[in-house]
């Protein structure tokens, strides 16, 4: 290695080591002694040489201020952000919860976004945004309605100098599950001994299939493919998961494809894994559907007359996508008194959502739609939220993974269906122009 590339990789590292820390590069005072550990809990030892104290005070405040930053939702409707400021204060003060009522008032700033009805407090040290959680649930002022305190979603209990200090658990993160939910649509694991062959690298090689696919709880229905797609084709694209045991295109009145397909793996354990992997990729600017057909049916036997019926759960899933989703059957009679038990059911709806569709949970609009008389919930996914979770794409992507994802799952007892909002001839226009 070259002296120029060592003093390179050196650099690389210490940015890497300073950005770690919360330290900006460029603070060069050799004579400033290390910070003194009581007054930035957290810290590594040592940290704060070369830096004065206005600028240890910068940096830690930078550093710490996911840690100082807490989740405020359910606020009420007309509430401006020093009312909500002045609420959180008071309740710390007079409740005892402010670990120092003598350094002033421990909430420093708090953000709301009335459209989406939840805002963001920023308080003045760790220990005191680690108290307030205790407030989760509580009445808001005279209005009735409880309001939800909560670590942001992108809180690192890693980050925070208060569990460093004081030695807590860290637990990992955990999703936010909807009320009742077994997470039976959780992704299933994949068995460790199976191997899955590739097929012939010739379409003339593969082996023939039964263009027959009996009824049976392993009978897939997968749709979404393009009329122009060949049976090759998609074939290829089903032969990714596993070897097949059979394989059906059905065709229409002239012969020619549908882009429906039935089939079956020659290994049972794969039909899970076809309809976690295969829901929601994208063929051809269309995302494909893959669910079980009849997942209660018995075996069937010989000579039994085989269906071929796209199941209801697909049904939804074949619209033309857009950043726009209806969730049905999720609010019920029951949760429209009060009102605040409809926010909380609208607000989990869309964190699963963003959860499942790896999308920033501010960047998923959602509420209840009050001129339907279903009291379906309306969500919309803007674009530039995958930035944050890494995912990336684009936010009609994200609606795919999240109505993929959702569609079919259960909400305290009752089957969710989640659909794309119908758009009009002009709104089609724009987008085919786009």
């Amino acid at each position: 290695m070259s002296v120029e590339a060592a003093k390179a990789a050196a650099a690389k590292a210490a940015a890497a080591i300073q950005a770690q820390l919360g330290m900006p590069l460029g603070y060069a005072d050799v004579d400033a002694a290390p910070a003194d550990p009581a007054l930035y809990p957290g810290m590594p030892e040592g940290w704060g040489a070369g830096m004065n104290e206005p600028q240890r005070q910068t940096v830690y405040a930078q550093h710490t201020r996911q840690a100082r930053r807490l989740y405020i939702g359910g606020i009420p409707p007309g509430a401006i952000n020093s009312d909500v400021q002045r609420f959180l204060n008071d309740l710390m003060l007079n409740s005892g919860a402010a670990i120092n009522p003598a350094a002033g008032p421990p909430v420093v700033d708090v953000k709301i976004q009335h459209e989406k009805g939840f805002g963001f407090a920023e308080f003045t040290n760790c220990d005191d945004a680690q108290s307030a959680l205790m407030f989760d649930g509580v009445v808001y002022g005279d209005t009735g309605r409880k309001i939800r305190v909560n670590r942001p979603r992108d809180y690192d209990p890693s980050k925070n100098p208060v569990v460093i200090r004081d030695g807590l658990q860290i637990e990992g993160p955990k999703g936010i599950g909807l009320l009742g939910e077994k997470q039976a649509n959780a992704p299933p694991p994949w068995p460790e001994d199976l191997a899955i062959p590739a097929p012939p690298p010739l379409v003339s090689e593969w082996p023939k299939l039964p263009k027959r696919t009996p009824d049976g709880p392993n009978k897939l229905y997968v749709g979404g493919f393009d009329p122009l797609h060949t049976e090759g084709q998609i074939r290829q694209v089903l032969q990714a998961i596993g070897e097949l045991k059979s394989f059906c295109v059905m065709p229409d009145a002239r012969g020619r494809n549908t882009g429906h397909v039935f089939c079956e793996f020659a290994d049972p354990r794969l039909t899970v894994v076809a309809e976690e992997a295969l829901t929601g990729a994208w063929c051809f600017r269309q995302p494909i559907v893959c669910k079980r057909a009849m997942p209660d049916a018995a075996p069937a036997k010989e000579g039994d007359a085989a269906t071929y019926a796209i199941p209801d759960i697909a049904l939804p899933l074949l619209e033309e996508p857009n950043e726009k989703l209806w969730a049905y059957n999720v609010v019920c009679r029951e949760h429209c008194e009060p009102d605040d038990v409809v926010a909380d059911v609208v607000e989990v709806v869309r964190r699963e959502c963003a959860a499942v569709s790896g999308w920033d949970v501010e960047s998923v609009i959602a509420h209840v739609a009050p001129e339907h008389g279903d009291k379906r919930i309306s969500l919309e996914f803007e674009e530039g939220g995958g930035g944050a979770s890494g995912v990336g794409g684009t936010a009609l992507e994200a609606a795919v993974r999240c109505s993929s994802k959702m569609n079919g799952r259960t909400f305290e007892g009752r089957t969710m269906w989640f659909r794309y909002v119908p758009q009009s001839d002009e709104e089609w226009q724009r987008r085919k122009e786009r």
